[in-house]
């Protein structure tokens, strides 16, 4: 009885190790690796955001110095009409601003396609 319970340990445990090794074994199997145009869609990908981001901060910036210089020209506005010149000369920055960035995301183009 001895002999077989210490067989019946030994093929349990044979058993678990190859149950244990063989996810681990197919775990260490190297990664596919990128496609050259996968590699070049990233790169597109990555490069038209950084375009897209530099527009949206050109813009932010516009509008930023825009109403600074509202706020500085309100400060020191007197009258009705020095007020009403600075608040057409904010709605002109933003639509300036505006334009600017609508013509540079035109310039820009679609994003990238994905290959198939």
């Amino acid at each position: 009885m001895k002999k077989l319970s210490g067989r019946s340990i030994v093929a349990v445990a044979l058993v678990a190790g190859l149950f244990v090794a063989t996810p681990l074994a197919a775990s260490a199997a190297p990664q596919r690796s990128k496609t050259s145009s996968s590699r070049t869609y990233h790169q597109e990908v990555v490069a038209y955001r950084e375009s897209r981001y530099a527009i949206q901060l050109a813009f932010q910036s516009a509008i930023n110095s825009a109403r600074a210089t509202y706020l500085e020209a309100i400060s020191v506005a007197t009258t009705a009409a020095e007020r009403s010149a600075a608040q057409q000369a904010l709605t002109t920055a933003i639509i300036q601003a505006a334009s600017a960035r609508s013509a540079a995301l035109t310039n820009l183009g679609a994003p990238p396609v994905r290959p198939a």
